[in-house]
């Protein structure tokens, strides 16, 4: 069974997608993942995942050593802090963060994106 066909979305995929985005998990966690075309299963250096977040959901400032993310917004209004800059992305607007940049955001409204990275970090076994 591939990827897109299977239900991806087990324990172990979920939190080391929250350790890796993340930095931790939080308890509980009000984030949900689903892998959509996880690195284990291709081979190939990137995930995919479909996230969905409330209302009001805060990620707090961070950077991700090594590795590049692509944000799709698929509904709701996220607002992404990458650098200096703010962006207000509905849905179709995508952003770009490069690997090193300081990054946060919030979901204004509830929210559904997918996050695209480029490293096996979204399901990497937790060491």
């Amino acid at each position: 069974m591939n990827a897109l066909s299977r239900d991806a979305f087990v324990p172990d995929h979920r939190e080391a997608m929250a350790r890796d985005l993340l930095g931790g998990i939080p308890k509980p966690s009000r984030i949900t993942h689903h892998a959509l075309l996880p690195a284990l299963d291709t081979g190939a250096p990137v995930s995919l995942a479909d996230c969905s977040w409330p209302e009001g959901l805060h990620i707090p400032a961070h950077r991700h050593a090594d590795e590049d993310e692509v944000v799709v917004v698929i509904s709701g209004l996220l607002e992404l802090r990458v650098g200096g800059q703010v962006l207000r992305l509905g849905p179709g607007r995508t952003a770009f963060v490069r690997r090193g940049t300081e990054h946060e955001a919030r979901a204004l409204s509830a929210t559904r994106h997918v996050a695209i990275l480029t490293r096996r970090s979204l399901e990497a076994a937790a060491g």
